[in-house]
């Protein structure tokens, strides 16, 4: 569960899974301070968090090895009409280009968080 709490800081709040906190914000052109990551940049890092380790876990489980994996994902939000989540992902990795295509195509398949923006929403309360 996050819990997140505000603090002293104009709209800055703490964000917290109670092993680790992280600082939140929201931009300064909305009134916050801009220091930290927006919610909407957090709902993005989710995702590029997700992308990222799958796509390590099917290289690893292949026993390719990578220098690194680098994963970038954007939102273009028009609220009202649809929201879309712009994803890169890089494998810097001696293996063929189609290969990391094929990887990339597999991880954007098999990430738990893209299933969980795919699938139908439901908000409810929690007591």
């Amino acid at each position: 569960m996050i819990t997140v709490k505000s603090n002293q800081e104009k709209y800055q709040m703490d964000v917290s899974n109670s092993k680790v906190t992280v600082k939140g914000d929201i931009p300064a052109d909305k009134g916050g301070g801009g220091e930290y990551m927006s919610p909407t940049e957090m709902l993005a890092s989710s995702l590029g968090m997700c992308l990222n380790v799958t796509a390590r876990f099917i290289l690893e489980k292949r026993n390719i090895a990578y220098k690194e994996i680098t994963t970038k994902v954007d939102i273009e939000d028009i609220v009202g009409e649809s929201t879309t989540f712009k994803y890169h992902v890089a494998i810097d990795a001696d293996i063929s280009e189609e290969d990391k295509a094929k990887y990339i195509k597999m991880a954007f398949a098999g990430c738990h968080v893209h299933k969980l923006l795919e699938q139908k929403l439901v908000f409810a309360a929690m007591e």
